[in-house]
């Protein structure tokens, strides 16, 4: 993603040690001005609705509530050209099995990378809390 390029500091989050399974760790953390923004990715060779265990969303939730941040699916459909779209994770649906689901239809309405810029700068710094 090219998150990098637009300012954010990254970092991605290996997940097939033994010892990462056992932490709440997503895939990517994206920080900037203060702002975190946790990851799940997916990629996909065609548009339909993708499934994602349960497990993995609930690590992604707990990560943001002890950062304080916010959740994504992260979802590039390969060879479509329309880029990375990032669905926040309010927004994906529960299975009677205990998985998610992220319907085709989110994919038209998830953030792009602009859009992620736009939540990172209306982050306020800690100096417009005090009187001057």
């Amino acid at each position: 993603m090219k998150l990098w390029k637009k300012g954010f500091a990254v970092i991605r989050a290996p997940a097939s040690g033994a010892k990462t399974r056992r932490f709440a760790v997503p895939d990517l953390v994206a920080i900037r001005n203060g702002v975190v923004l946790a990851f799940e990715v997916k990629t996909m060779h065609e548009e339909r609705d993708l499934y994602i265990p349960g497990h993995q969303v609930s690590k992604l939730i707990e990560f943001v509530k002890r950062s304080g941040g916010y959740a994504f699916i992260a979802v590039k459909v390969v060879g479509h050209g329309t880029g990375w779209r990032f669905i926040p994770i309010d927004k994906i649906e529960k299975t009677p099995a205990g998985n998610y689901k992220v319907s085709t239809k989110l994919f038209s309405s998830g953030l792009s990378i602009k859009d992620l810029l736009v939540l990172a700068e209306k982050h306020k710094s800690i100096d417009e809390y005090f009187l001057k």
